[in-house]
Protein backbone atom coordinates (compact mmCIF):
# COMPACT_ATOMS: atom_id res chain seq x y z
CA UNK A 1 0.00 0.00 0.00
CA UNK A 2 0.86 3.57 -0.63
CA UNK A 3 1.27 5.90 2.47
CA UNK A 4 -1.34 8.25 1.13
CA UNK A 5 -3.64 5.29 0.99
CA UNK A 6 -6.26 5.21 3.94
CA UNK A 7 -9.59 3.51 2.78
CA UNK A 8 -11.13 0.14 1.34
CA UNK A 9 -11.14 1.56 -2.18
CA UNK A 10 -7.56 2.72 -1.80
CA UNK A 11 -6.10 -0.64 -1.12
CA UNK A 12 -8.33 -1.80 -4.29
CA UNK A 13 -6.56 0.88 -6.72
CA UNK A 14 -3.35 -0.18 -5.19
CA UNK A 15 -3.88 -3.09 -5.98
CA UNK A 16 -5.09 -2.42 -9.38
CA UNK A 17 -1.53 -0.55 -9.97
CA UNK A 18 0.06 -3.33 -8.64
CA UNK A 19 -1.22 -5.97 -11.07
CA UNK A 20 -0.37 -3.56 -13.71
CA UNK A 21 -4.11 -2.76 -14.43
CA UNK A 22 -3.24 0.50 -17.04
CA UNK A 23 -7.41 1.55 -17.83
CA UNK A 24 -10.35 1.00 -15.85
CA UNK A 25 -13.70 1.79 -17.94
CA UNK A 26 -16.86 2.85 -16.20
CA UNK A 27 -20.15 3.95 -16.59
CA UNK A 28 -20.31 5.78 -13.52
CA UNK A 29 -22.35 4.80 -10.63
CA UNK A 30 -23.13 5.63 -6.67
CA UNK A 31 -21.94 2.22 -5.67
CA UNK A 32 -18.54 2.22 -6.26
CA UNK A 33 -17.60 6.29 -5.82
CA UNK A 34 -14.98 4.98 -3.44
CA UNK A 35 -13.16 3.18 -5.75
CA UNK A 36 -14.26 6.38 -8.19
CA UNK A 37 -12.41 8.98 -5.46
CA UNK A 38 -9.58 6.68 -5.42
CA UNK A 39 -8.85 6.43 -8.76
CA UNK A 40 -8.85 10.00 -9.07
CA UNK A 41 -7.09 11.03 -6.06
CA UNK A 42 -5.14 8.39 -4.51
CA UNK A 43 -2.08 8.28 -6.97
CA UNK A 44 -0.67 9.45 -9.97
CA UNK A 45 -0.35 6.23 -11.19
CA UNK A 46 -4.21 5.37 -10.99
CA UNK A 47 -5.02 3.63 -14.04
CA UNK A 48 -6.25 5.75 -16.56
CA UNK A 49 -10.45 6.29 -16.65
CA UNK A 50 -11.99 5.30 -19.59
CA UNK A 51 -16.13 6.88 -19.34
CA UNK A 52 -18.10 5.29 -21.44
CA UNK A 53 -21.78 5.66 -21.77
CA UNK A 54 -23.28 2.26 -21.28
CA UNK A 55 -21.89 -1.14 -19.19
CA UNK A 56 -22.02 -2.92 -22.56
CA UNK A 57 -19.65 -0.83 -23.94
CA UNK A 58 -17.29 -0.17 -21.24
CA UNK A 59 -17.37 -4.75 -21.32
CA UNK A 60 -16.57 -4.51 -24.98
CA UNK A 61 -13.25 -1.73 -24.49
CA UNK A 62 -11.87 -4.33 -22.12
CA UNK A 63 -12.80 -7.32 -24.65
CA UNK A 64 -10.64 -5.45 -27.45
CA UNK A 65 -8.23 -3.96 -24.93
CA UNK A 66 -7.08 -7.55 -23.52
CA UNK A 67 -7.07 -8.99 -27.18
CA UNK A 68 -4.75 -6.44 -28.44
CA UNK A 69 -2.51 -5.65 -25.64
CA UNK A 70 -2.32 -9.20 -23.99
CA UNK A 71 -3.33 -8.13 -20.66
CA UNK A 72 -6.50 -7.82 -18.65
CA UNK A 73 -7.68 -3.87 -17.88
CA UNK A 74 -10.41 -3.70 -15.57
CA UNK A 75 -14.12 -2.67 -15.60
CA UNK A 76 -16.20 -1.05 -12.96
CA UNK A 77 -20.03 -1.72 -12.98
CA UNK A 78 -23.00 -0.08 -10.98
CA UNK A 79 -24.82 -2.72 -9.13
CA UNK A 80 -27.72 -4.62 -10.31
CA UNK A 81 -28.77 -2.31 -13.05
CA UNK A 82 -25.21 -1.50 -14.43
CA UNK A 83 -24.31 -5.39 -14.02
CA UNK A 84 -27.69 -6.02 -16.10
CA UNK A 85 -26.70 -3.80 -18.34
CA UNK A 86 -23.14 -5.26 -18.79
CA UNK A 87 -24.61 -8.87 -19.15
CA UNK A 88 -24.67 -9.22 -23.01
CA UNK A 89 -21.21 -8.12 -22.93
CA UNK A 90 -19.99 -10.17 -20.45
CA UNK A 91 -20.80 -13.09 -22.08
CA UNK A 92 -19.34 -12.38 -25.25
CA UNK A 93 -15.96 -12.06 -23.53
CA UNK A 94 -17.01 -15.39 -21.62
CA UNK A 95 -17.60 -17.18 -25.48
CA UNK A 96 -14.36 -15.24 -26.47
CA UNK A 97 -12.12 -16.42 -23.99
CA UNK A 98 -11.13 -12.70 -22.72
CA UNK A 99 -9.62 -11.58 -19.55
CA UNK A 100 -10.56 -8.94 -17.42
CA UNK A 101 -11.31 -7.82 -14.07
CA UNK A 102 -14.75 -6.80 -13.37
CA UNK A 103 -15.15 -5.12 -10.43
CA UNK A 104 -18.80 -4.17 -9.00
CA UNK A 105 -20.17 -2.33 -5.96
CA UNK A 106 -23.02 -2.97 -3.82
CA UNK A 107 -24.84 -1.82 -0.86
CA UNK A 108 -24.89 -1.00 1.46
CA UNK A 109 -25.27 -4.52 2.31
CA UNK A 110 -26.61 -3.18 6.12
CA UNK A 111 -30.14 -2.01 5.68
CA UNK A 112 -29.40 0.50 8.71
CA UNK A 113 -27.34 2.08 6.58
CA UNK A 114 -29.13 2.45 3.20
CA UNK A 115 -30.72 5.35 2.17
CA UNK A 116 -34.52 4.86 1.92
CA UNK A 117 -35.49 3.26 -1.70
CA UNK A 118 -32.72 3.59 -4.08
CA UNK A 119 -30.45 1.83 -1.90
CA UNK A 120 -33.06 -0.74 -1.42
CA UNK A 121 -33.53 -1.69 -4.92
CA UNK A 122 -29.84 -1.27 -6.41
CA UNK A 123 -28.45 -4.50 -3.42
CA UNK A 124 -29.07 -7.88 -4.45
CA UNK A 125 -28.96 -10.35 -2.05
CA UNK A 126 -26.36 -12.84 -4.54
CA UNK A 127 -25.25 -10.24 -7.03
CA UNK A 128 -22.81 -12.17 -8.85
CA UNK A 129 -25.47 -15.24 -9.18
CA UNK A 130 -26.92 -13.00 -12.28
CA UNK A 131 -23.39 -13.64 -14.41
CA UNK A 132 -21.91 -16.69 -12.31
CA UNK A 133 -22.84 -18.40 -15.38
CA UNK A 134 -20.40 -17.09 -17.71
CA UNK A 135 -17.95 -15.80 -15.59
CA UNK A 136 -14.72 -18.10 -14.24
CA UNK A 137 -14.99 -17.14 -10.65
CA UNK A 138 -16.50 -14.49 -8.43
CA UNK A 139 -16.00 -13.46 -4.98
CA UNK A 140 -17.26 -10.84 -2.55
CA UNK A 141 -14.68 -10.15 0.35
CA UNK A 142 -16.55 -9.27 3.52
CA UNK A 143 -13.31 -7.33 5.65
CA UNK A 144 -10.61 -5.73 4.36
CA UNK A 145 -8.22 -8.21 5.13
CA UNK A 146 -9.28 -10.39 2.73
CA UNK A 147 -9.33 -8.04 -0.56
CA UNK A 148 -5.57 -8.90 -1.03
CA UNK A 149 -5.97 -12.36 -1.61
CA UNK A 150 -9.15 -11.82 -3.30
CA UNK A 151 -7.83 -9.52 -5.97
CA UNK A 152 -4.57 -11.77 -6.55
CA UNK A 153 -6.79 -14.90 -7.12
CA UNK A 154 -8.85 -12.82 -9.28
CA UNK A 155 -6.26 -11.73 -11.32
CA UNK A 156 -4.69 -15.10 -11.55
CA UNK A 157 -7.61 -16.35 -12.75
CA UNK A 158 -8.47 -14.69 -15.16
CA UNK A 159 -5.30 -14.27 -17.18
CA UNK A 160 -4.73 -18.34 -16.69
CA UNK A 161 -5.51 -20.24 -20.06
CA UNK A 162 -8.18 -20.51 -21.01
CA UNK A 163 -8.97 -16.48 -19.90
CA UNK A 164 -12.05 -15.22 -19.09
CA UNK A 165 -13.98 -12.63 -17.27
CA UNK A 166 -14.22 -12.21 -13.49
CA UNK A 167 -16.26 -10.47 -11.35
CA UNK A 168 -15.68 -9.45 -7.96
CA UNK A 169 -17.99 -7.28 -5.58
CA UNK A 170 -17.10 -4.75 -2.81
CA UNK A 171 -20.15 -3.43 -0.67
CA UNK A 172 -19.84 -0.01 -0.22
CA UNK A 173 -19.13 0.35 3.76
CA UNK A 174 -16.17 -2.21 2.76
CA UNK A 175 -14.81 0.82 0.28
CA UNK A 176 -15.52 3.62 2.98
CA UNK A 177 -14.56 2.31 6.10
CA UNK A 178 -10.93 3.62 7.31
CA UNK A 179 -7.75 0.66 6.69
CA UNK A 180 -6.99 -0.78 9.83
CA UNK A 181 -3.79 -0.20 11.24
CA UNK A 182 -0.80 -2.50 10.34
CA UNK A 183 -2.72 -3.85 7.43
CA UNK A 184 -0.10 -6.07 5.20
CA UNK A 185 -1.24 -7.02 1.88
CA UNK A 186 1.09 -9.74 -0.28
CA UNK A 187 2.35 -8.45 -3.67
CA UNK A 188 0.31 -9.89 -6.45
CA UNK A 189 4.02 -11.31 -7.85
CA UNK A 190 3.76 -13.32 -4.65
CA UNK A 191 1.32 -15.35 -6.58
CA UNK A 192 2.96 -16.79 -9.46
CA UNK A 193 0.47 -17.02 -12.90
CA UNK A 194 -0.60 -20.72 -13.54
CA UNK A 195 1.32 -22.05 -16.54
CA UNK A 196 -0.72 -23.00 -20.11
CA UNK A 197 -1.69 -26.84 -19.78
CA UNK A 198 1.25 -28.84 -22.31
CA UNK A 199 0.70 -32.22 -23.70
CA UNK A 200 2.33 -35.30 -21.51
CA UNK A 201 5.93 -36.49 -23.13
CA UNK A 202 3.98 -39.66 -23.98
CA UNK A 203 0.99 -37.77 -26.14
CA UNK A 204 3.23 -35.47 -27.35
CA UNK A 205 5.53 -38.19 -29.32
CA UNK A 206 2.53 -40.06 -30.44
CA UNK A 207 1.49 -37.24 -32.19
CA UNK A 208 4.87 -36.44 -33.61
CA UNK A 209 4.91 -39.96 -35.26
CA UNK A 210 1.96 -39.52 -36.89
CA UNK A 211 2.50 -36.24 -38.18
CA UNK A 212 5.96 -37.02 -39.52
CA UNK A 213 4.50 -40.19 -41.21
CA UNK A 214 1.61 -38.72 -42.98
CA UNK A 215 0.98 -38.47 -46.27
CA UNK A 216 -1.04 -35.77 -46.80
CA UNK A 217 -1.22 -33.49 -42.88
CA UNK A 218 -3.15 -30.41 -42.44
CA UNK A 219 -3.91 -28.38 -39.40
CA UNK A 220 -6.97 -26.24 -38.48
CA UNK A 221 -6.08 -23.38 -36.35
CA UNK A 222 -8.63 -22.08 -33.28
CA UNK A 223 -7.00 -20.34 -30.18
CA UNK A 224 -3.20 -20.72 -31.10
CA UNK A 225 -1.04 -18.15 -32.54
CA UNK A 226 -1.56 -15.38 -29.73
CA UNK A 227 2.29 -14.93 -28.99
CA UNK A 228 5.01 -14.06 -31.43
CA UNK A 229 6.90 -16.82 -30.38
CA UNK A 230 3.32 -18.81 -31.23
CA UNK A 231 2.54 -17.11 -34.35
CA UNK A 232 6.11 -18.16 -36.08
CA UNK A 233 6.01 -21.60 -34.67
CA UNK A 234 3.08 -22.40 -35.93
CA UNK A 235 4.43 -21.44 -39.52
CA UNK A 236 7.22 -23.18 -39.15
CA UNK A 237 5.26 -26.31 -38.10
CA UNK A 238 3.12 -25.81 -41.16
CA UNK A 239 6.71 -25.48 -43.55
CA UNK A 240 8.15 -28.40 -41.82
CA UNK A 241 5.10 -30.96 -42.57
CA UNK A 242 4.12 -29.59 -45.53
CA UNK A 243 0.50 -28.78 -44.30
CA UNK A 244 -1.95 -26.65 -45.25
CA UNK A 245 -3.18 -24.07 -42.82
CA UNK A 246 -6.85 -23.35 -42.28
CA UNK A 247 -7.25 -20.02 -39.66
CA UNK A 248 -10.91 -20.15 -37.87
CA UNK A 249 -10.58 -16.63 -37.44
CA UNK A 250 -10.95 -16.22 -33.46
CA UNK A 251 -7.94 -14.58 -33.58
CA UNK A 252 -4.70 -14.57 -36.47
CA UNK A 253 -3.53 -17.67 -36.33
CA UNK A 254 -1.26 -17.60 -39.16
CA UNK A 255 -0.18 -15.13 -41.89
CA UNK A 256 -2.90 -14.15 -44.59
CA UNK A 257 -0.05 -13.69 -47.27
CA UNK A 258 1.66 -16.98 -46.17
CA UNK A 259 1.73 -19.84 -49.36
CA UNK A 260 0.29 -22.69 -46.99
CA UNK A 261 -2.97 -20.29 -45.88
CA UNK A 262 -5.67 -22.65 -46.84
CA UNK A 263 -8.49 -20.90 -45.56
CA UNK A 264 -11.33 -20.85 -47.35
CA UNK A 265 -9.97 -22.64 -50.06
CA UNK A 266 -11.87 -25.31 -51.08
CA UNK A 267 -11.03 -29.36 -51.07
CA UNK A 268 -8.04 -29.02 -48.86
CA UNK A 269 -8.89 -30.47 -45.40
CA UNK A 270 -10.52 -33.33 -47.77
CA UNK A 271 -7.42 -34.18 -49.33
CA UNK A 272 -5.74 -34.57 -45.54
CA UNK A 273 -5.06 -38.29 -43.80
CA UNK A 274 -3.54 -36.76 -40.46
CA UNK A 275 -5.55 -33.24 -39.09
CA UNK A 276 -3.90 -31.37 -36.53
CA UNK A 277 -6.78 -29.26 -34.82
CA UNK A 278 -5.66 -26.61 -32.39
CA UNK A 279 -8.12 -25.33 -29.53
CA UNK A 280 -11.52 -25.12 -32.12
CA UNK A 281 -14.17 -23.30 -31.16
CA UNK A 282 -16.77 -25.82 -33.15
CA UNK A 283 -14.54 -29.07 -33.84
CA UNK A 284 -17.50 -30.81 -35.77
CA UNK A 285 -19.04 -27.70 -37.76
CA UNK A 286 -15.67 -26.70 -39.03
CA UNK A 287 -14.33 -30.12 -39.97
CA UNK A 288 -17.43 -31.65 -41.26
CA UNK A 289 -17.01 -35.21 -42.75
CA UNK A 290 -13.45 -35.62 -41.32
CA UNK A 291 -14.52 -36.38 -38.70
CA UNK A 292 -16.33 -39.51 -39.38
CA UNK A 293 -13.89 -41.21 -40.60
CA UNK A 294 -11.86 -39.85 -43.48
CA UNK A 295 -8.86 -38.68 -41.57
CA UNK A 296 -7.15 -38.82 -38.79
CA UNK A 297 -7.98 -36.10 -36.21
CA UNK A 298 -5.95 -35.30 -33.02
CA UNK A 299 -7.89 -32.11 -30.88
CA UNK A 300 -5.27 -29.93 -28.75
CA UNK A 301 -7.66 -28.05 -26.70
CA UNK A 302 -8.90 -26.57 -23.81
CA UNK A 303 -12.88 -26.16 -24.00
CA UNK A 304 -13.42 -28.51 -21.83
CA UNK A 305 -11.89 -26.75 -19.06
CA UNK A 306 -14.76 -24.15 -19.45
CA UNK A 307 -18.06 -25.98 -19.69
CA UNK A 308 -20.93 -24.44 -17.40
CA UNK A 309 -24.18 -26.01 -17.48
CA UNK A 310 -26.32 -22.25 -17.93
CA UNK A 311 -25.37 -21.66 -22.14
CA UNK A 312 -24.72 -24.10 -25.31
CA UNK A 313 -21.26 -22.12 -26.32
CA UNK A 314 -19.57 -25.32 -25.76
CA UNK A 315 -21.08 -26.85 -29.14
CA UNK A 316 -21.57 -30.32 -30.44
CA UNK A 317 -19.31 -32.99 -29.10
CA UNK A 318 -17.24 -33.96 -31.27
CA UNK A 319 -15.38 -37.32 -32.49
CA UNK A 320 -11.86 -37.53 -32.63
CA UNK A 321 -8.66 -40.37 -32.66
CA UNK A 322 -7.18 -38.70 -29.58
CA UNK A 323 -7.76 -35.30 -27.60
CA UNK A 324 -4.77 -33.50 -25.93
CA UNK A 325 -5.93 -30.97 -22.60
CA UNK A 326 -3.14 -28.87 -23.82
CA UNK A 327 -2.87 -24.88 -25.01
CA UNK A 328 -2.53 -24.36 -29.35
CA UNK A 329 1.35 -22.46 -28.16
CA UNK A 330 2.23 -25.45 -25.97
CA UNK A 331 1.36 -28.08 -28.44
CA UNK A 332 3.38 -26.73 -31.38
CA UNK A 333 6.14 -26.06 -29.46
CA UNK A 334 6.54 -29.59 -28.65
CA UNK A 335 5.99 -30.75 -31.51
CA UNK A 336 8.74 -28.58 -33.36
CA UNK A 337 11.35 -29.70 -30.46
CA UNK A 338 10.61 -33.63 -31.44
CA UNK A 339 10.49 -32.79 -35.11
CA UNK A 340 13.55 -30.86 -35.18
CA UNK A 341 15.54 -33.41 -34.04
CA UNK A 342 14.34 -36.29 -36.37
CA UNK A 343 14.82 -36.16 -40.21
CA UNK A 344 11.28 -36.18 -41.52
CA UNK A 345 11.16 -39.22 -44.11
CA UNK A 346 10.30 -38.49 -47.96
CA UNK A 347 12.08 -35.09 -48.20
CA UNK A 348 11.46 -34.23 -51.52
CA UNK A 349 7.86 -35.67 -51.80
CA UNK A 350 7.05 -33.03 -49.10
CA UNK A 351 8.62 -30.40 -51.26
CA UNK A 352 6.94 -31.67 -54.30
CA UNK A 353 3.42 -31.52 -52.21
CA UNK A 354 4.32 -27.81 -50.75
CA UNK A 355 4.58 -26.32 -54.25
CA UNK A 356 1.96 -28.34 -55.56
CA UNK A 357 -0.79 -26.98 -52.53
CA UNK A 358 0.70 -23.45 -52.87
CA UNK A 359 0.14 -22.91 -56.29
CA UNK A 360 -3.17 -24.03 -55.96
CA UNK A 361 -3.78 -21.90 -52.94
CA UNK A 362 -2.05 -19.14 -54.85
CA UNK A 363 -4.48 -19.14 -58.02
CA UNK A 364 -7.64 -19.49 -55.34
CA UNK A 365 -6.66 -16.04 -54.25
CA UNK A 366 -5.52 -14.25 -57.53
CA UNK A 367 -9.41 -14.92 -58.28
CA UNK A 368 -10.74 -13.79 -55.21
CA UNK A 369 -8.19 -10.06 -55.49
CA UNK A 370 -9.60 -10.09 -59.00
CA UNK A 371 -13.00 -10.42 -58.08
CA UNK A 372 -13.18 -8.29 -55.19
CA UNK A 373 -11.29 -6.03 -56.97
CA UNK A 374 -13.99 -5.99 -59.55
CA UNK A 375 -17.02 -5.92 -58.28
CA UNK A 376 -19.30 -3.11 -58.49
CA UNK A 377 -23.59 -2.43 -58.13
CA UNK A 378 -26.12 0.33 -58.57
CA UNK A 379 -26.45 2.60 -55.96
CA UNK A 380 -23.87 0.97 -53.41
CA UNK A 381 -20.21 -1.01 -53.30
CA UNK A 382 -20.19 -4.62 -52.67
CA UNK A 383 -18.84 -5.59 -49.37
CA UNK A 384 -15.82 -7.96 -51.24
CA UNK A 385 -15.19 -4.19 -52.95
CA UNK A 386 -15.40 -2.50 -49.63
CA UNK A 387 -12.59 -4.98 -48.12
CA UNK A 388 -10.57 -4.84 -51.39
CA UNK A 389 -10.25 -1.23 -51.62
CA UNK A 390 -9.71 -0.38 -47.80
CA UNK A 391 -6.95 -3.69 -47.75
CA UNK A 392 -5.57 -1.35 -50.38
CA UNK A 393 -5.59 2.02 -48.80
CA UNK A 394 -3.74 0.63 -45.43
CA UNK A 395 -1.24 -0.48 -47.56
CA UNK A 396 2.02 0.52 -45.99
CA UNK A 397 0.03 1.61 -42.55
CA UNK A 398 0.92 -0.39 -39.54
CA UNK A 399 -2.69 -1.27 -38.39
CA UNK A 400 -4.48 -3.57 -36.66
CA UNK A 401 -8.07 -5.06 -37.83
CA UNK A 402 -9.70 -4.57 -34.24
CA UNK A 403 -13.43 -5.70 -35.70
CA UNK A 404 -14.03 -6.84 -38.99
CA UNK A 405 -17.24 -8.54 -41.07
CA UNK A 406 -18.77 -12.01 -40.26
CA UNK A 407 -17.34 -14.02 -42.93
CA UNK A 408 -13.83 -12.60 -42.66
CA UNK A 409 -13.89 -11.06 -46.06
CA UNK A 410 -10.78 -9.56 -45.70
CA UNK A 411 -8.60 -12.52 -45.13
CA UNK A 412 -9.18 -13.12 -48.37
CA UNK A 413 -6.94 -9.95 -50.06
CA UNK A 414 -5.60 -8.12 -47.07
CA UNK A 415 -1.72 -8.54 -45.78
CA UNK A 416 -2.44 -9.72 -42.13
CA UNK A 417 1.28 -10.52 -40.99
CA UNK A 418 1.89 -9.68 -37.08
CA UNK A 419 0.07 -11.82 -34.47
CA UNK A 420 -2.59 -10.03 -32.98
CA UNK A 421 -3.25 -8.23 -36.19
CA UNK A 422 -6.65 -9.39 -36.06
CA UNK A 423 -8.38 -9.69 -33.08
CA UNK A 424 -11.13 -11.88 -33.87
CA UNK A 425 -15.36 -11.10 -33.44
CA UNK A 426 -17.31 -10.77 -30.48
CA UNK A 427 -17.54 -14.38 -29.66
CA UNK A 428 -21.10 -14.60 -28.23
CA UNK A 429 -22.95 -12.96 -30.63
CA UNK A 430 -24.26 -10.14 -29.03
CA UNK A 431 -24.74 -6.66 -30.92
CA UNK A 432 -23.01 -3.56 -29.63
CA UNK A 433 -19.82 -5.01 -29.82
CA UNK A 434 -17.68 -3.33 -32.89
CA UNK A 435 -16.86 -0.06 -32.01
CA UNK A 436 -15.77 -0.77 -28.06
CA UNK A 437 -13.67 -3.10 -28.92
CA UNK A 438 -11.78 -0.97 -31.20
CA UNK A 439 -11.26 1.85 -28.60
CA UNK A 440 -9.84 -0.93 -26.26
CA UNK A 441 -7.57 -1.94 -28.78
CA UNK A 442 -6.58 1.50 -29.50
CA UNK A 443 -5.44 1.75 -25.67
CA UNK A 444 -3.52 -1.60 -26.13
CA UNK A 445 -1.99 -1.10 -29.38
CA UNK A 446 1.61 0.49 -29.66
CA UNK A 447 1.65 4.21 -30.71
CA UNK A 448 1.50 5.18 -33.80
CA UNK A 449 -0.80 1.89 -35.00
CA UNK A 450 -4.43 2.74 -36.89
CA UNK A 451 -6.78 0.48 -35.18
CA UNK A 452 -9.60 -0.34 -37.89
CA UNK A 453 -13.07 -1.22 -37.24
CA UNK A 454 -15.09 -2.71 -40.32
CA UNK A 455 -18.40 -1.89 -38.59
CA UNK A 456 -21.64 -3.26 -39.30
CA UNK A 457 -24.80 -0.95 -38.97
CA UNK A 458 -27.04 -2.82 -37.04
CA UNK A 459 -24.00 -3.52 -34.16
CA UNK A 460 -23.02 0.16 -34.12
CA UNK A 461 -26.64 1.44 -33.82
CA UNK A 462 -26.96 -0.86 -30.12
CA UNK A 463 -23.88 1.52 -28.43
CA UNK A 464 -23.89 4.73 -30.73
CA UNK A 465 -22.42 6.53 -27.67
CA UNK A 466 -19.62 4.83 -28.28
CA UNK A 467 -18.76 7.86 -30.62
CA UNK A 468 -18.06 9.82 -27.71
CA UNK A 469 -15.64 7.82 -26.17
CA UNK A 470 -13.63 7.78 -29.47
CA UNK A 471 -13.83 11.15 -29.89
CA UNK A 472 -13.09 12.15 -26.04
CA UNK A 473 -9.99 9.91 -25.82
CA UNK A 474 -8.64 10.88 -29.42
CA UNK A 475 -7.65 7.93 -30.56
CA UNK A 476 -6.54 6.97 -34.24
CA UNK A 477 -9.28 4.61 -35.17
CA UNK A 478 -10.20 4.42 -38.60
CA UNK A 479 -14.24 3.47 -38.55
CA UNK A 480 -15.96 1.41 -41.88
CA UNK A 481 -19.87 1.04 -41.79
CA UNK A 482 -20.89 -1.50 -43.91
CA UNK A 483 -24.42 -0.33 -44.38
CA UNK A 484 -26.76 -1.92 -45.98
CA UNK A 485 -29.85 -0.54 -43.70
CA UNK A 486 -31.05 -3.79 -42.41
CA UNK A 487 -30.51 -6.88 -40.18
CA UNK A 488 -29.48 -8.86 -43.27
CA UNK A 489 -29.86 -11.81 -41.18
CA UNK A 490 -33.22 -11.21 -40.54
CA UNK A 491 -34.10 -10.27 -43.78
CA UNK A 492 -32.22 -13.40 -44.60
CA UNK A 493 -34.09 -15.87 -43.05
CA UNK A 494 -37.80 -14.34 -43.99
CA UNK A 495 -36.98 -14.68 -47.14
CA UNK A 496 -36.32 -18.10 -46.45
CA UNK A 497 -39.15 -18.78 -44.41
CA UNK A 498 -41.68 -17.11 -46.79
CA UNK A 499 -40.22 -19.55 -49.73
CA UNK A 500 -40.69 -22.52 -47.79
CA UNK A 501 -44.46 -21.11 -46.56
CA UNK A 502 -45.11 -19.74 -50.57
CA UNK A 503 -45.61 -16.43 -49.04
CA UNK A 504 -44.51 -13.08 -50.04
CA UNK A 505 -40.64 -13.06 -50.25
CA UNK A 506 -41.16 -8.81 -51.25
CA UNK A 507 -42.19 -8.57 -47.58
CA UNK A 508 -38.80 -9.50 -45.95
CA UNK A 509 -37.69 -6.88 -45.30
CA UNK A 510 -40.52 -5.80 -42.74
CA UNK A 511 -39.65 -5.48 -39.53
CA UNK A 512 -35.89 -5.44 -40.13
CA UNK A 513 -34.84 -2.22 -42.08
CA UNK A 514 -33.63 1.00 -41.46
CA UNK A 515 -35.23 3.04 -44.46
CA UNK A 516 -37.47 4.77 -42.96
CA UNK A 517 -36.03 7.30 -42.24
CA UNK A 518 -32.04 5.87 -43.30
CA UNK A 519 -29.87 6.83 -40.39
CA UNK A 520 -27.11 9.14 -41.44
CA UNK A 521 -24.05 7.72 -39.83
CA UNK A 522 -21.33 10.72 -40.71
CA UNK A 523 -23.82 13.20 -38.97
CA UNK A 524 -24.31 10.62 -36.26
CA UNK A 525 -20.41 10.32 -35.72
CA UNK A 526 -19.83 14.06 -36.42
CA UNK A 527 -22.40 14.68 -32.82
CA UNK A 528 -20.30 13.01 -30.96
CA UNK A 529 -16.99 15.04 -32.18
CA UNK A 530 -15.68 12.40 -34.86
CA UNK A 531 -14.89 12.94 -38.25
CA UNK A 532 -17.53 11.35 -40.75
CA UNK A 533 -18.38 11.63 -44.42
CA UNK A 534 -20.72 9.38 -46.57
CA UNK A 535 -22.87 8.10 -47.26
CA UNK A 536 -20.72 6.69 -50.22
CA UNK A 537 -23.06 4.89 -52.46
CA UNK A 538 -20.60 4.30 -55.66
CA UNK A 539 -16.93 2.56 -56.50
CA UNK A 540 -15.50 5.83 -57.57
CA UNK A 541 -16.06 7.42 -54.68
CA UNK A 542 -14.76 5.21 -52.04
CA UNK A 543 -11.27 5.46 -52.65
CA UNK A 544 -11.08 8.91 -52.11
CA UNK A 545 -13.01 9.00 -48.89
CA UNK A 546 -10.70 6.41 -47.47
CA UNK A 547 -7.80 8.31 -48.34
CA UNK A 548 -9.41 11.60 -46.85
CA UNK A 549 -10.23 9.91 -43.68
CA UNK A 550 -6.66 8.46 -43.09
CA UNK A 551 -5.68 12.00 -43.51
CA UNK A 552 -7.50 12.51 -40.19
CA UNK A 553 -6.10 9.17 -38.23
CA UNK A 554 -2.99 9.38 -39.23
CA UNK A 555 -3.13 13.31 -37.22
CA UNK A 556 -4.19 11.27 -34.32
CA UNK A 557 -8.06 12.01 -34.56
CA UNK A 558 -10.97 8.88 -34.96
CA UNK A 559 -12.63 9.26 -38.57
CA UNK A 560 -16.08 7.50 -39.81
CA UNK A 561 -17.07 6.88 -43.08
CA UNK A 562 -20.70 5.37 -43.94
CA UNK A 563 -20.60 2.99 -47.06
CA UNK A 564 -23.77 1.68 -48.66
CA UNK A 565 -23.69 -2.26 -49.29
CA UNK A 566 -26.26 -3.75 -51.20
CA UNK A 567 -29.39 -4.92 -49.37
CA UNK A 568 -30.58 -9.09 -49.38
Amino acid sequence: MTAASRYGSDLIVDLLVDAGIEHVAFNPGATFRGIHDSLVNLRDDAPGIVLCAHEGVSVAVAQGYAKAAGRPMAVLVHDVVGLQHASMAIYNAWCDRTPMLLIGGTGPKSKARRRPWIDWIHTAADQAGLIRDYVKWDDEPHDVESIGESFARAHRTAIADPGGPVYLCYDVDLQEDPLPDGLVVDEIASYPPADAPAPSAAALQRLADRLASASAPAIVAGHAGQSDAGFAQLAELAEMLAAPVVDTGVRLAFPTTHELNATGVAGVLEQADVVLALDLEDPRGTLGGLLDGAATVIEATLSHLRLRGWAHDYQPLATSSERLTASAEATVAGLLERLRAVELPRREERAERRRRIAGSISEHRDRQRAAAAAASADGAVPLERLTHDLGEALRGERFVLANGTNDRVEHRTWELTRPRQYLGWHGGGGLGYGLGATIGAALGVEPGTICVDVQADGDLLFAPAALWTLAHLRLPVLVVVHNNRQYANTVGHAAQLAQLRGRDVEKRHVGASFTDPPVDFASLAASFGVWGTGPIDDVERLGPALEQALEVVRSGRPALVDVLIPQL
